[in-house]
């Protein structure tokens, strides 16, 4: 657990174990999936490239690159990035065999669904305006500038040591997704004589179908991922977080008028929540804050700011029933019961 006090970090610690059976303390330096609290990571880093004019929110994604994935309709070729970070683009949240298609639920921005796959879909697009492999643009603009320097959405060899175990209902514990795929790739890395961190899509596609002959090559299954690959530290992503409250980064700058946009309305869920650019939002008792939830199975995450206050809370936890255990800490550290975490229950 790591809070937040007046816009800057300001208390963290860790408890329990870092892989059961064993007994080696977790600490707030121990490193958890943060599976999508990965995604307001990820909409900085795109805000950031707005800010430089290297993007235009509102430019349809086809236009910067054309993707062979969407499904054959018109309006597939009108999502945005906009649209994908407010989960507004009407693509379903991932596929999980090689028969399924993306489909297109609603026209781009009439409503809220969930969807990975956009995000997906925008980081290719990053790597081909940046002409850069995701984990190297995201390491060299958001994640060192900010003193995340053991955060990755990759693995890299200093996390090893560092890392937890994921955790079943019944306490049996299970490596990471990023450790098990991660040293697979740092072999291939090694044979090819190129950095994981410079890999693109092309790259991590190859890499992943020649390890798995007989698996599909898709988002879900692929390492970097936006949408969900992020490991990090309580400690390291309130440094995050204190961003988005309000502190100013000289070494990795965002505009005011980015951080209020982000920060702002663009799909309604329900009178209490809706979705600004890559992070949700709660509207309720005359308070406004930022949220995320992450679930990545044996991972669960939250996090929660309140830029009125410059108060906020972030959990990361290695089990499948942590999401328990963080309802009753953002209570207590928010002051009351939250509608944005009987929203991640629905």
């Amino acid at each position: 657990i790591a809070t937040i006090k007046d816009g800057k970090p300001n208390w963290s610690r860790g408890f329990g174990v870092k892989k059961a059976g064993e007994t080696q303390p977790a600490t707030a330096d121990t490193l958890f999936g943060a599976a999508s609290l990965s995604k307001p990571v990820f909409a900085y880093a795109i805000l950031r490239m707005r800010d430089e004019k290297l993007i235009d929110l509102d430019r349809p994604l086809w236009n910067y690159l054309p993707y062979a994935d969407l499904p054959s309709v018109e309006n597939s070729k009108l999502i945005t990035a906009r649209h994908v970070l407010s989960h507004s683009s009407g693509l379903q949240n991932w596929r999980f065999n090689r028969d399924q298609k993306l489909e297109l639920a609603f026209k781009p921005g009439e409503r809220f669904q969930y969807s990975g796959e956009g995000y997906y879909y925008l980081q290719r697009v990053l790597e081909n305006i940046t002409g850069r492999g995701f984990e190297e643009y995201m390491q060299d603009r958001v994640l060192k500038p900010l003193g995340m320097t053991n955060s990755t959405f990759s693995w890299t060899p200093p996390a090893e040591p560092l890392m937890s175990w994921g955790h079943n209902p019944r306490m049996v514990p299970s490596e990471a997704f990023n450790a098990t795929r991660g040293r697979l790739m740092l072999a291939t890395g090694e044979q090819w004589k190129k950095p994981i961190a410079a890999w693109k899509h092309e790259d991590v596609a190859r890499a992943f179908s020649e390890a798995n002959k007989e698996a599909p090559v898709l988002p879900n299954f692929l390492l970097p991922n936006t949408a969900g690959s992020l490991v990090t530290s309580v400690t390291e992503y309130a440094r995050f977080m204190a961003l988005l409250l309000g502190e100013r980064s000289a070494a990795a700058p965002l505009s005011e008028a980015s951080r209020t946009e982000m920060l702002t309305t663009q799909t309604r869920i329900n009178s209490a929540v809706s979705w600004g650019l890559g992070i949700g939002l709660e509207n309720h008792g005359g308070r406004k804050l930022f949220w995320h939830w992450g679930d990545n199975g044996t991972f669960k995450a939250f996090m929660m700011g309140e830029p009125a206050t410059g108060t906020g809370v972030v959990i990361l936890t290695n089990s499948q029933n942590g999401h328990r255990v963080w309802q009753r800490i953002v209570a207590e550290a928010m002051g009351r019961d939250h509608p944005a975490t009987y929203f991640w229950m629905t």
